[in-house]
């Protein structure tokens, strides 16, 4: 497993595959005179050696993400070109095959990246002028999407709850999809770890590095989370060293998009959840709506949700805030608990006072009022 990208002793990563470690490891380890002797003289694939041995590797905590989209979409068609002879119609041209294809974002980070390369080459010298300065991210298939804004209430959070219940789902994904919500973590973070990552005497969860941001940490862990936790557990063979082994190989923990595709068919079944649909990012957003509503002080919450502190902080805070966090997710977790309890859907909120959660008659938990 990849822990720090950062780390020139990586074999692997769970995010690339076999051959962008093994690319980004040769231009790691080729020293400025190699890479300026390397392939053709100015050519793209050249030069943007040098600029990922020069920049990319120094500011990107994830660079291997970057170059997997350079070597798909970038280097294939023009690689071995002569840097100065590209233009911006043919650099269009492949952000167009992503937007025909549908892949609007990717093809708005493969912008981003040319951009950012051509602009780093044109202040070294190789370039007069970058062919993309006068475009912006706006102008590669238009702007991006609204960031979601979608929340469980509580009458739909007893619905999750127990609808996972209902559900033909392998015990794995049922309690890993619990823990996602109770822990505000996003879902590779809780199918990707390790048995070793969890002391249930001194009640911590020691995820280290292994997130999005990559920035080390430690998350208290309650009672209900506990109960999760004990669950995959009891479903892991103990000779894998998985929290949520694969049911194929339990030597290797289970994909990344599992537990999304297993919320994905819930949902959309026809008796299913009946609720409107969700994504396992929303969860984690429901989580942190609910630390608001429970008046977490906000650089608690955002310590739980592993968000750098704002401003000034960022740098002269460095308290670890574990006992904070204790208190906040214990009250997320009694919350939880009671809407859990109830006897149903129908004695909690949904989204204003006094509504209440209308389900189809056909979904899976729908009661009579």
């Amino acid at each position: 497993m990849m822990r720090e990208s950062c780390n020139p002793g990586i074999i692997a990563s769970p995010l690339v595959g076999r051959h962008v470690v093994n690319w980004l490891h040769e231009v790691r380890g080729s020293s400025l005179i190699e890479l300026e002797a390397s392939g053709n003289a100015g050519s793209v694939l050249q030069v943007m050696k040098l600029w990922v041995r020069l920049s990319l590797l120094q500011t990107r905590r994830r660079p291997e993400i970057a170059i997997s989209s350079l070597l798909k979409h970038v280097l294939p068609a023009i690689g071995e070109r002569p840097l100065a002879s590209i233009n911006r119609l043919q650099l269009n041209r492949l952000f167009n095959i992503l937007i025909a294809d549908g892949k609007k974002e990717e093809a708005r980070r493969v912008f981003a990246l040319c951009k950012q390369f051509f602009a780093w080459a044109e202040m070294q010298g190789y370039i007069e002028h970058s062919p993309l300065s006068a475009m912006k991210k706006r102008d590669v298939a238009g702007r991006s999407s609204p960031p979601g804004n979608r929340t469980l209430s509580d009458a739909e959070v007893w619905v999750f709850w127990h609808g996972l219940d209902a559900w033909d789902l392998s015990e794995q994904c049922r309690w890993a999809l619990r823990l996602c919500l109770l822990t505000a973590r996003r879902p590779d973070e809780v199918v990707q770890a390790r048995k070793e990552e969890f002391n249930l005497t001194s009640g911590i969860w020691r995820q280290g590095t292994r997130n999005k941001s990559q920035r080390e940490h430690i998350l208290p862990l309650t009672p209900l989370m506990r109960t999760c936790i004990e669950a995959l557990l009891h479903a892991s063979p103990p000779e894998s060293p998985w929290l949520v082994p694969s049911p194929v190989t339990v030597s290797q923990p289970l994909s990344r998009g599992a537990v999304t595709q297993a919320l994905r068919r819930i949902i959309r079944a026809e008796r299913g959840l009946g609720l409107e649909p969700f994504t396992t990012r929303d969860l984690r957003r429901s989580a942190r709506s609910r630390l608001a509503a429970l008046n977490t002080p906000n650089d608690v919450a955002r310590k739980i949700m592993n968000h750098a502190l704002e401003g000034i902080d960022r740098v002269y805070d460095t308290h670890n805030y574990l006992p904070q966090m204790q208190l906040a997710l214990n009250a997320l977790s009694d919350s939880i608990a009671g809407i859990v309890a109830a006897e149903s859907y129908h004695a909690l909120e949904h989204r204003y006072p006094g509504e209440k959660l209308q389900l189809d008659e056909r979904a899976l938990l729908y009661m009579e009022p």
